[in-house]
């Protein structure tokens, strides 16, 4: 079985369902509570897991409850920790949401997720020399990223970039990953003023946008190849379907498949997890993604 690491964010989201946001100084009365384990890494972690990858986790969580939960649940979920640092006097990474009549307010903590250092992944070298696959997203130091790239260069280890939430990275870090995974939000943040096509070409068989419910387009050395997504009849959460695409694309690649193949992989694994509640729960097994394919 092939051995995927996931460098990146675990966190839990905290979401209040409320009829009125509250103004400064002022409390209301909200209508639901509810928590979610999420972070960016987490999630996509998880979807390798549920396909039916050997997944490793590297990151942080603090020394609270609220950590301890965090790794609970990724090793509930089949994922190897060892590499999950614990760090003193540092809160876990949380997001604080706020929503009314399907609109939302969040606050972010990054907490343990923002201290991510460079030392603390080269702590892992070793074990990351073994892996067959890195992913990376970016809600760690950027610097951090540029130097897990450079060592994956170094070692001949293929890298997943999925590029968000949005931040500037140098174009050299951009040409040495193996595969890049933006939505266009973020492409266009990446490549300000620059045309879609243009850059597909730019980047065949590696850069692969997402495009929400019409899919994913990448560009294969001769055509531009748009994989249209399955219409959904009803969606309940979009919160993880990026995640989830990650994952089930890397799974994909992994296996020996085409790039087209990995997208249209990617694509039903995301719509099928828009269709439950919560990043990680709607995230489906492999057997029922490969069911629809």
């Amino acid at each position: 079985m092939k051995k995927i690491t996931v460098i990146g964010s675990i966190s839990k989201d905290f979401v209040v369902t409320t009829e009125q946001i509250p103004n400064q100084g002022e409390t209301v009365v909200g209508k639901r509570f509810r928590t979610f384990f999420g972070g960016k890494g987490a999630n996509q972690a998880i979807a390798l897991s549920r396909a039916g990858m050997e997944v490793f986790m590297l990151g942080a969580v603090g020394d609270d409850a609220l950590g301890t939960d965090l790794i609970h649940n990724l090793e509930y979920h089949h994922i190897d920790c060892e590499m999950v640092s614990t760090l003193k006097d540092v809160s876990s990474g949380s997001a604080h949401i706020q929503i009314m009549n399907g609109d939302n307010r969040i606050v972010i903590v990054p907490g343990a997720n923002d201290l991510i250092s460079i030392a603390d992944v080269e702590a892992h070298y070793e074990k990351l020399k073994q892996m067959d696959m890195v992913v990376l997203q970016n809600e760690i130091p950027v610097e951090t990223i540029c130097a897990v790239i450079d060592f994956c260069v170094k070692n001949q280890i293929p890298v997943l970039y999925n590029p968000a939430p949005a931040k500037e990275i140098p174009e050299s870090y951009i040409d040495k990953v193996s595969y890049l995974t933006p939505n266009e939000h973020e492409f266009n943040i990446l490549f300000q003023n620059q045309e879609l096509s243009e850059v597909l070409r730019r980047y065949p068989n590696k850069l692969i946008v997402t495009l929400g419910d019409r899919g994913a387009i990448f560009y294969d050395g001769k055509n531009e190849i748009m994989v249209s997504a399955r219409e959904i009849a009803s969606i309940v959460d979009t919160t993880g379907a990026g995640d989830t695409f990650n994952g089930f694309l890397a799974k994909g690649i992994m296996d020996g498949g085409s790039i087209k193949q990995s997208v249209q992989l990617g694509n039903v694994a995301a719509g099928l997890a828009i269709q439950t509640e919560g990043a990680q729960d709607g995230i489906p097994i492999y057997e029922k993604v490969k069911a629809l394919l």
